[in-house]
């Protein structure tokens, strides 16, 4: 098989088999080629024609801009030069001066020679089709070198895949993306400037320079593998590479609308050789990753024993990831196998290991995948395509673990290679530990038998996860002739590495962890901004990673336990939804209740979702995850919605439902959103309140119990399982039609009724020309009726009812009976029914920490009567009710107060690093740093994230507010190999201040008496200072001495 990926030719990188035809004219299925060119040459100016655009170029620098089939400008010319060359060794761009014609006027490709301020030329080819223009440059002049072509400012923009979650400004070099990447705060991308658009693990790993541009139906890319230059910026457009002596594959769409643009995106990406792989119904079910639940520390009873709970407890799993631990070998060791251990199972006891592991953690892996098998879970096991180097390498190889297959490997030429032909030694990369090799993906015979080496596991699927950091391989695309080569097999593939397409069935973005923004992988609002613009880029069957993400606090942290359920209802609202550890362990039944609400629902929704998944497959459109700024090109508003201030993070799930998620990095205190609703008819799928768009929502409340979302557009979803499936019709629009297929047979449900009375309305099944009985949904006014697939239904009849059932025409009466009771640890709200109520908002004021009279919102449901608070002692405050429906809120209830139990044994005062407790001065925070601080992966005493810093003269300070008297003051911090042993703890203190030195090498991981010492009024204060090494905080306890 011929798995070729157009590379550049620039030395180092080899050159893949290349069909010439297919890159000058689209295959027989694409788009149309353009008639016979017609390049109108005149004195200042050259214009190109397609259909839908002019190409006008001004010869005075070569400055191209774009009109559309109107006339009217689109893109604008750059105010320098069209085109720049750097050569290879010099520090300045020569920029274009002139350009001439100097093809026929008709013919197909329009060739203009182009010249450069320091006398070099260039030829550029031009080759117009309908509605795109692809451009070339044969051979750069010398030895090639830096290259960018520019238009004028164009905005606003998305896409870029990973760089499309990466601030303005962030360093593009580096290790972790931790250190160097802040997270972008919103989806547009205007402002960006990146010189090195290339894989280099962690955060960018989804490699693509596709930018789409929804206002002026446009869009850009250019195919290219090595190192990639974008500008978006208020001066210029601008698409580059460096280290290339040609340039191969410049595309600039126009299309009629971005459905045509993101076809012709599709279409021309398949002509290079990245392949768009279709996917699997199965990842569209519910899955789990062992990695959420067990971390790196996985066995098999361990993972049997998750998966069990996650089935008794009612939820479907289809397909289940281990990701890491099956391999031989003593864990969290250099000489442990890795995932290239191929088939060589942890299954035999090994004397001696003491790794705190079963031993051997795998015993019996046939019984494992039938554990699987038996209940219809697939399973997937984590794949890298790098290989540990050999000693002399730096590598950590151990024929025991790691088998032969790395002198295999080696000893037929499958790996990278420098140009001596020796292996490229990775000499930074997450896993194994040391350096590493890797496999090279434009050999076919070595794709092929790392295939067949990986299927020797035996399992049914992969989740792809290499993480290579230095050097820079500029082989973006190495990777996709690997997952074309697992998803063609008939192998369910998770990918993360890949360029410009989705080489299998979904696309993952990078780990999240929990936090709220201290970097990159903690920042909640990175999540929708990173899979918003993986949408953007042309892919939209995507996966946010695992409900909760990688958790650094137990799951009875009632912060964490908010995070956890905003984070499930944003994940059912992705086309991929997981789980790692179970909703069950956050000791709350309401809350565990809330996540399988919404899990069982995307459940319910599996249908729809893979519908749309499909149709993105085939047309390139994100149907799946649509971004409202590309759903409503015509809509200003959409533009700027999401954003890490308003947090309005909405998209078209499919063509008809609307996700409103109520999420981001205010997830403790969130229970609103302002909603903005597009043009149409728009009912939230939780209540039933009918809006018409567009409109905003101002400070909509969403609770935990429902599902965050509105059904609108084609206003038509499909539910259930494969043998029994329904047809859910809102009553949102006539007059239209929606396709649906289940991957085999496709049907049509049309609405050519003239109204929405039930009484009058009949469903026709016109494949057998009967009328099917359909139920009436009495909150959303929905018709659900049963669908066979490759049947097509019409709607008739309805008269001129505008809606299928009652909606609300005055406000809902107050909210009256206000109660609470405690049990099992947790205090409850209830109220009385309200007539006319379609949910409830509960506000109070007087609560928290630091009370004050502010009245805030506390909670919502969406029709239930009661609402649970939280712990007896956190809950304290004055509580009033409002009932709410589509015409807005009713009258404030009487305030109803909770009064926390009183306190009469006190105990120590722990102060932790995330300003716990509160000292409810602003002036004088519980926890402040001066200097560079930043979070650690290593958990602090109450399994939280700990700090670090290394910069001399940081400090951090905790304060209390005890009661006067004496107290023991204690520090905690984590053991840890990479530590200080001169740091400095101040205790300010009635009497004045002590320096106390404290080795953190000798003495972490337990708390450290810093002495008995006596307190005044006013706060207690403790500061740590740095004075070299790797200084760690976590918490300051104060205990009361007698």
């Amino acid at each position: 098989m011929d798995r070729g990926i157009v590379r550049r030719s620039a030395a180092g990188i080899v050159a893949l088999p290349l069909a010439v035809a297919a890159l000058v004219a689209p295959a027989a299925a694409g788009p149309e080629a353009a008639e016979p060119a017609t390049a109108i040459d005149s004195e200042d100016t050259i214009v190109v024609r397609g259909q839908t655009y002019d190409l006008r170029i001004l010869k005075d620098g070569f400055r191209y801009s774009f009109t559309d089939a109107t006339g009217t400008q689109i893109v604008p010319p750059h105010g320098e030069s069209g085109v720049r060359l750097r050569p290879d060794g010099e520090t300045e761009f020569a920029d274009a001066v002139d350009a001439d014609l100097v093809s026929r006027p008709n013919a197909r490709t329009a060739i203009v020679a182009v010249t450069l301020e320091d006398g070099s030329r260039l030829t550029v080819n031009l080759r117009p089709f309908d509605s795109y223009v692809r451009i070339s440059v044969g051979n750069l002049p010398g030895d090639g070198g830096t290259v960018d072509f520019r238009t004028g400012p164009v905005a606003p923009a998305y896409g870029l895949g990973d760089h499309g979650s990466w601030a303005d400004g962030s360093t593009e070099q580096g290790e972790s993306c931790n250190s160097r990447v802040r997270a972008r705060p919103t989806t547009e991308l205007t402002g960006l400037e990146l010189d090195d658009v290339t894989n280099g693990g962690s955060c960018q790993r989804f490699i693509s320079n596709f930018t789409v541009f929804p206002k002026q139906r446009f869009g850009q890319v250019w195919f290219e593998d090595g190192q990639k230059r974008v500008a978006l910026t208020q001066s210029e457009n601008r698409l580059g590479a460096q280290g290339v002596d040609r340039v191969d594959a410049l595309y600039y769409f126009a299309g009629r609308d971005l459905e045509q643009v993101y076809a012709d995106y599709r279409h021309v990406r398949a002509e290079h050789g990245y392949y768009d792989g279709r996917p699997h119904p199965e990842f569209f079910g519910l899955g789990w990753e062992a990695f959420g639940a067990l971390r790196w520390d996985t066995y098999q009873s361990s993972v049997t024993e998750t998966v069990q709970r996650f089935l008794d407890e009612g939820y479907p799993l289809s397909w289940g990831v281990v990701g890491s631990g099956f391999w031989p070998g003593a864990r969290s060791t250099q000489e442990e196998g890795t995932t290239n251990s191929f088939g060589m199972w942890d299954d035999t006891a090994e004397p001696g290991r003491d790794d705190g592991l079963p031993n051997p953690r795998y015993p019996d892996p046939d019984a494992l995948k039938r554990f699987f098998a038996d209940n219809d879970v697939k399973l997937l096991l984590g794949a890298r395509n790098n290989f540990k180097a050999l000693p002399e390498d730096g590598g950590n190889l151990v024929e025991k673990y790691d088998g032969p297959f790395v002198h295999e490997a080696i000893d037929r030429g499958y790996l990278v290679s420098d140009p001596d032909g020796t292996p490229t030694v990775i000499t930074g990369a997450v896993f194994p530990d040391g350096h590493s090799y890797v496999l090279d993906g434009s050999n076919d015979d070595a794709v092929d038998w790392f295939v067949e080496r990986l299927q020797a596991w035996g399992v049914d699927g992969w989740k792809e996860d290499a993480m290579l950091y230095t050097p820079r391989l500029h082989r973006d695309a190495n990777w996709n002739p690997v997952l074309q080569a697992l998803h063609e097999s008939g192998d369910l593939v998770m990918a993360r590495n890949a360029a410009y397409s989705l080489p299998g069935d979904i696309l993952r973005i990078n780990d999240t962890i929990y936090g709220t923004g201290e970097n990159y992988h903690t920042d909640p609002d990175r999540m929708p901004v990173n899979l918003l613009n993986f949408a953007a880029s042309g892919v939209s069957s995507l996966y946010g990673d695992y409900v909760g993400g990688t958790p650094e606090v137990p799951m009875s942290d009632p912060s964490y336990q908010k995070y956890y359920v905003r984070n499930a209802q944003f994940d059912a609202l992705q086309p991929v939804m997981a789980f790692g550890r179970g909703p069950w362990e956050m000791g709350r039944d309401d809350l565990a209740a809330a996540v399988k609400h919404v899990a069982l629902w995307h459940e319910s929704m599996r249908p729809y979702i893979y519908d749309a998944a499909l149709d993105g497959h085939e047309t390139g459109y994100p149907y799946a995850m649509t971004p409202l700024p590309i759903a409503y090109p015509d809509d200003e508003t959409t533009y700027g919605l999401a954003n890490d201030t308003t947090r309005q993070y909405e998209w078209m799930l499919g063509e008809s439902v609307l996700a409103t998620p109520v999420f981001g990095a205010d997830f403790e205190t969130a229970q609103s959103r302002d909603v903005y609703l597009p043009a149409g008819k728009w009912i939230d799928i939780a209540t039933g309140s009918v809006f018409q768009g567009p409109v905003t929502l101002d400070d909509y409340a969403m609770g935990y119990d429902r599902v965050p979302a509105f059904v609108g557009g084609k206003g038509v979803t499909v539910t259930g399982t494969a043998d029994e499936l329904r047809a859910q019709v809102y009553p949102i629009r006539t007059g239209s039609t929606y396709e649906f297929s289940d991957g085999d047979d496709t049907s049509h449900i049309r609405n050519d009724n003239t109204g929405w009375d039930p009484a009058s309305l009949t469903v026709t099944d016109t494949s057998t020309r009967t009328a099917v009985d359909f139920d009436v949904d009495p909150v959303t006014g929905a018709l659900s009726f049963p669908l066979t697939p490759g049947h097509d239904y019409r709607l008739t009849g309805g008269g001129t009812a505008e809606h299928s059932v009652p909606v609300d025409t005055t406000l809902p009466e107050p909210v009256t009976g206000l109660s609470h009771t405690e049990a099992g640890d947790l205090t409850t709200l209830r109220w009385d029914a309200a007539a006319g109520a379609r949910g409830y908002v509960v506000s109070v004021s007087g609560h928290g920490a630091c009370p004050t009279d502010d009245e805030v919102v506390s909670g919502a449901t969406s029709g239930a009567v009661e609402l649970t608070l939280g712990a007896p002692e956190s809950v304290g405050g004055t509580y009033r009710v409002q009932a709410v429906n589509n015409i807005g809120a009713g009258p404030f209830s009487e305030g109803h107060t909770v009064v926390p139990p009183a306190d009469d044994d006190p105990g120590p005062v722990v102060v932790t690093n995330e300003g716990e407790p509160p000292t409810c001065d602003p002036e004088h925070p519980a926890y402040e740093e001066t200097g560079v601080w930043s979070p650690s992966a290593v958990s602090g005493f109450d399994e939280s994230r700990t700090r670090f810093s290394r910069e001399i003269g940081a400090t951090a300070t905790w304060r209390a507010s005890l009661t006067p008297g004496a107290y023991d003051v204690a520090v905690w911090f984590p053991a840890n190999s990479i530590c200080s042993s001169d740091t400095t703890y101040t205790v300010r203190h009635a009497g004045g201040s002590d320096d106390i030195p404290v080795d953190q090498c000798a003495t972490g991981g337990q708390w450290h008496s810093l002495g008995s010492h006596d307190f005044a009024d006013g706060f207690a204060e403790v500061t740590l200072t740095v004075g070299g090494g790797t200084v760690r905080s976590d918490a300051v306890r104060f205990s009361p001495i007698g």
